[in-house]
């Protein structure tokens, strides 16, 4: 994958060019890929496809192998076990190809930007930490959807069923008196056949 260097350079050739099938669009940057196929690509997207791509090439000069995002032992645990011990919250030691993964992240940012050590490991952590904040957000807001919807149908149903049911108590409670006018008066007459 090209620098966002190499992709600049190739925006600015082409924007020298006087050929209109080669200009690119405002906003957009030309990148070229190994084997010589041209593609558009958003302004915006590339000092971060350029971090990326510093960072995989720190990786691949230390040796790090690509593997799972997060420690192979915690899993959806509530605890690690370690040894003969149980640790609360699961939260263990990283592993060495994960440290190794996060130096040259850290590395390549430092070497991107031209800042400390310090500096570039604060960035990416606070980064994390947003990336954290938005999934949390994510997930209290749909955490009680299916909940709240059942509650909102069952509300519905209770107000549009006393307006259908009131007209359907009023006629049952109308057939009740009437059958129940009918048996008293059957009674009474049963009661005069008995009487006379």
């Amino acid at each position: 994958m090209p620098s966002g260097r190499n992709m600049k350079k190739k925006n600015q050739d082409t924007t020298q060019d006087e050929n209109p099938s080669s200009s690119t669009p405002n906003g957009f940057t030309m990148g070229v890929t190994p084997d010589g196929k041209e593609y558009l690509v958003p302004q915006y997207i590339v000092p971060a496809l350029d971090q990326a791509f510093s960072a995989y090439q720190t990786k691949a000069q230390l040796g790090v192998s690509n593997a799972q995002p997060g420690s192979s032992q915690s899993g959806n645990k509530p605890y690690v076990l370690i040894g003969d011990a149980l640790y609360f919250p699961a939260d263990p030691q990283l592993s060495e190809q994960e440290t190794l993964s996060l130096h040259a992240e850290v590395l390549a940012l430092q070497e991107t930007l031209g800042i400390s050590y310090k500096d570039a490991s604060h960035r990416l952590y606070m980064a994390e930490m947003e990336k954290i904040k938005v999934a949390d957000e994510k997930f209290k807001a749909f955490k009680n959807v299916e909940r709240r919807i059942e509650c909102y149908l069952e509300k519905l149903s209770t107000r549009l069923q006393p307006q259908g049911s009131s007209n359907n108590a009023a006629n049952a409670n109308a057939a009740n008196t009437d059958t129940a006018n009918n048996n008293a008066t059957n009674a009474d007459a049963d009661a005069d056949t008995l009487n006379s």
